[in-house]
């Protein structure tokens, strides 16, 4: 069966080596399967950096890192407090940078919003776990 996993993209203005990125996906994935329950299946996630002339953070901050995480409605906001501390804090220290140098934007979308499966709305899909957690 297939599961529909938060679709997660990272935009960094630091160049880093491959294996750094990897992991900031995989960290990513751990945080999300423990604050959101998701499941093993179908991780999807996209890793962008940008030229430093083509990234503005906030502040000119030269360490800073936004992901976009697109989900299914239906969390609580103490589980998105859980998401937000534990990825910012994670991310942080993987990059060896402040935790308000990261940036997380949740994109939630109803589930008939999603064509899956070949068409069918998510809406009509059981996937076998709750959102509203």
């Amino acid at each position: 069966m297939s599961f529909p996993m938060p679709i997660v993209r990272v935009e960094d203005p630091v160049n880093r080596p491959q294996g750094i990125r990897r992991e900031v996906i995989e960290t990513t994935y751990r945080c999300l399967k423990r604050a959101f329950g998701v499941s093993d299946e179908e991780l999807q996630a996209r890793y962008e950096h940008y030229r430093e002339e083509d990234f503005r953070a906030p502040g000119d901050k030269p360490e800073y890192l936004q992901v976009s995480i697109t989900v299914f409605k239906g969390r609580t906001l103490a589980t998105k407090r859980k998401l937000y501390m534990e990825l910012s804090n994670s991310l942080a220290e993987l990059l060896a940078i402040a935790p308000s140098s990261v940036l997380i934007l949740l994109d939630e979308h109803d589930a008939e919003n999603w064509g899956m499966q070949g068409g069918v709305p998510a809406s009509e899909i059981d996937f076998g776990y709750s959102v509203n957690v």
